[in-house]
């Protein structure tokens, strides 16, 4: 019974490698898309404090009490998320080509969904911060917020694949067959990010009084679906 069993297999598994082999004929590959524009609900934006100093620990004590501080205003917004820090430090030489000090830079990412809590915090920041020194902002990037993405995406899936199922009914036509069937498809997203530089305030401005609110203008990203694959025509 264990030698039938064996046999049995291997003359299956043979049968399934020669079916592999079989060539395919009448294959098209095509693809299909949908894409739409979706009001972006989601605001990100990068903070820094830069300086320069002789003393590698004094400057190190400057950048962390800066962020330490900036941290403790963005936790008291829960509307607010803090997106983590980041520090770098690196040496200055002068004309001669000899080390005369040292620059850092400690930054701060923040985003939210509510964009009006969000520019009077970047206003906040950017002003001297009780504990630390005022923050610049580098840049503000706008997105589709992970639930609203996957609601677009759903709507926008069944469009592609509605689609890819046109055009494969067109080229079945085109090749008089009587029918079609799908061999294999893919289905990608992409989209939904869109980076906004902003100018940064000089220090002369901020100390002139309270910085203005921060200006966020969300716009609109467009995600896209795009569906790839293989049909063959049945004559």
């Amino acid at each position: 019974m264990k030698y039938l069993l064996s046999a049995v297999m291997m003359t299956a598994m043979t049968s399934a490698m020669a079916a592999s082999d079989t060539p395919m004929f009448n294959v098209v590959n095509l693809e299909a898309s949908a894409s739409r524009e979706v009001a972006n609900d989601l605001a990100s934006a990068i903070l820094f404090v830069e300086l320069t100093d002789t003393d590698p620990a004094r400057l190190s004590d400057k950048i962390n009490q800066t962020l330490a501080a900036a941290i403790k205003l963005v936790k008291a917004q829960t509307a607010v998320q803090n997106g983590g820090t980041g520090y770098a430090t690196y040496p200055l030489y002068g004309k001669t080509n000899k080390q005369e000090g040292w620059r850092s830079r400690g930054e701060l990412r923040v985003s939210s969904r509510d964009f009006a809590v969000l520019s009077k915090l970047l206003a906040q920041l950017q002003q001297p911060i009780a504990g630390g020194l005022p923050m610049q902002l580098a840049n503000v990037s706008y997105g589709v917020s992970e639930g609203a993405r996957s609601k677009a995406e759903e709507v926008l899936i069944e469009e592609g694949l509605q689609d890819f199922k046109y055009r494969a009914a067109l080229i079945q036509k085109g090749f008089a067959g009587k029918s079609w069937k799908m061999i294999n498809v893919n289905v990608n997203t992409a989209g939904g990010y869109r980076p906004q530089p902003m100018m940064m305030k000089s220090s002369g401005a901020m100390e002139m009084g309270r910085a203005a609110d921060a200006p966020i203008e969300s716009g609109e990203s467009r995600l896209t679906v795009n569906v790839s694959g293989s049909i063959q025509i049945t004559e």
